[in-house]
């Protein structure tokens, strides 16, 4: 197992590390240098714990 450190705000970033177990699909995003980021949105009920 791989311990990748990460800052980005991605669905797969837990606690600045990334938790991507199976990679299946590429992301088209041009945000990042990841090609697995997928960014993580907040509805408005919910809010980012830091």
């Amino acid at each position: 197992m791989t311990t990748i450190n990460c800052s980005s705000n991605c669905i797969y970033q837990v606690d600045g590390k990334c938790t991507l177990d199976i990679v299946s699909k590429n992301s088209t995003s041009v945000k990042s240098n990841c090609i697995f980021f997928e960014e993580k949105v907040f509805k408005k009920s919910q809010k980012e714990v830091i």
